[in-house]
C-alpha cells in the first residue's frame, strides 16, 4: 500500500522525469517556439547536388525543436541592422528585425552578389540561446556559405565566437564549417546560441542556388 503523501510524491516525481525527459534531460528548459510565416514555396525539390547538403525534411515537416533556457526572450526586434553592402537602401535594413517573416517582393532585404554580410546591435551584451533566420523563397533555394558569429566587438577582428557555418571549402575566407546547407522553407533555421555572451550577431552568405543575390526575410535573436 502508498500512503496519500507518499503517492503524491510520487506522481509529482513522474510528471518531473516525464517533463525531462521531453525537453531534452534537462529542467528550466523550453522548446523555441517562434510566430511561422504562411509557406511560400510548394512543388517538387529542386535537385542540389552537394554531399554537404542535409537530407530534405519533406513538406511541412518541422524541424527538430530547439531547447532554451525558460525566460528566454526575443532581443533583436527593431534593433539597428548595418551590412557590407553599400547599394543597398539603407530603409531597406530594418526589414530584417521588423518582425515581418511573410515572404514578398518588398519585404525582405537583398544584398548584391558575393560574399555579404547583415549585423544586428542587440544594444548590450547578451546571453544568446538562439539565432532564428528567415529566408524562403517562391522558388526553393539553398543559401551558399551560411556562417552566422557573434561578438562584443563591431568589427569582429577579436572575440568571435562563430555558431553555425556551412562553407565546407572556406570559400568566404572565415573558416571552414562542419554543418550542413539545408533547403529554406517557412520554419526558419534555428540555430543554437548555448548561452554565448555577445552584442553584436553577424550573418554572412554567398548568394543561393537560385540567383547570384543575397536575402534576409528575418532575423530574431533570442537570449536574456
Amino acid at each position: 500500500m502508498v500512503v496519500p503523501e507518499l503517492n503524491g510524491w510520487l506522481c509529482a516525481f513522474g510528471v518531473l522525469v516525464f517533463c525531462v525527459s521531453v525537453l531534452g534531460g534537462e529542467a528550466g528548459t523550453v522548446a523555441l517556439a517562434p510566430s511561422l510565416p504562411r509557406p511560400t514555396f510548394e512543388g517538387t525539390p529542386i535537385d542540389v547536388r552537394s554531399p554537404h547538403r542535409e537530407a530534405y525534411r519533406g513538406d511541412g515537416v518541422p524541424p527538430p525543436p530547439l531547447l532554451v533556457p525558460a525566460g528566454t526572450r526575443l532581443l533583436s526586434g527593431g534593433r539597428a541592422v548595418r551590412c557590407n553592402d553599400d547599394s543597398a537602401p539603407r530603409r531597406d535594413l530594418a526589414l530584417a528585425t521588423d518582425g515581418n517573416k511573410q515572404y514578398s517582393p518588398s519585404a525582405y532585404l537583398e544584398l548584391a552578389p558575393g560574399v555579404r554580410w547583415v549585423q544586428i546591435d542587440l544594444g548590450t551584451n547578451a546571453a544568446i540561446h538562439a539565432v532564428c533566420l528567415w529566408r524562403e523563397r517562391p522558388e526553393q533555394c539553398v543559401y551558399r556559405d551560411t556562417v552566422v558569429q557573434v561578438s562584443d566587438d563591431p568589427t569582429f577582428e577579436n572575440g568571435v565566437v562563430t555558431l553555425f557555418n556551412n562553407d565546407y571549402d572556406n570559400s568566404a575566407q572565415l573558416g571552414r564549417g562542419s554543418d550542413k546547407e539545408y533547403f529554406e522553407d517557412h520554419f526558419g533555421r534555428r540555430i543554437a546560441g548555448n548561452g554565448v555572451r555577445a552584442r553584436y550577431v553577424r550573418l554572412t552568405s554567398n548568394g543561393n542556388t537560385s540567383d547570384p543575390y543575397n536575402h534576409y526575410t528575418e532575423v530574431e535573436v533570442y537570449g536574456q
